[in-house]
């Protein structure tokens, strides 16, 4: 999932970009522009997320636990429905140049990759939607936990790995402003 500042990086590129006209400038623009529509979704899901994790903390019953569980799944489900759109966006964005073209697909990659780390995370909370006892709670707590530190174990690389992927795109970008 596009961090914050990746998306202003990309930002800020897009504002030295239009001062220029070159074709790779344009396509650098063309490649931007779904990253950028991004940053709306991600403040939403990361509010909400905020918000359902706060339920868990505040959480006396297991009727709070299964409606935090819920928030939290609907959260995962809205954004991972922006992320579908994204990667078909930015997928579909007509890139001649060879490098925007190899960014362009590692990016596409790195949407999937935060796909299938929401999907572990979403499963992992599923668990918790149903459970009517605290004895429920504690048989499940091994897998969850187990889940859970997956998904937040792949959020961190792919992190790393968007945050590599944005840096290379300025750089490259920003090169062909530059000369």
């Amino acid at each position: 999932m596009p961090s914050q500042k990746a998306l202003t990086l990309l930002s800020s590129l897009m504002l030295i970009g239009l001062a220029s006209c070159g074709a790779r400038v344009s396509q650098c623009r063309r490649l931007a522009e779904p990253i950028n529509e991004a940053n709306s979704f991600i403040q939403d899901y990361e509010q909400d997320m905020d918000q359902a994790l706060a339920q868990f903390s505040g959480a006396q019953n297991l009727s709070d636990i299964n409606a935090a569980a819920s928030d939290y799944i609907r959260a995962v489900e809205n954004v991972r429905t922006e992320l579908d759109a994204l990667a078909q966006a930015t997928g579909s964005v007509d890139i001649e140049d060879e490098q925007l073209n190899e960014y362009r697909n590692q990016y596409t990659t790195v949407i999937s990759q935060w796909t299938a780390a929401l999907v572990t995370a979403r499963d992992a909370m599923r668990q918790l939607t149903d459970v009517t006892t605290e004895e429920e709670v504690r048989s499940l707590f091994g897998r969850f936990q187990a889940q859970t530190d997956s998904a937040y174990s792949a959020i961190q690389t792919i992190d790393g790995q968007e945050a590599a992927l944005i840096e290379g795109i300025n750089a490259y970008c920003s090169s062909s402003v530059q000369q």
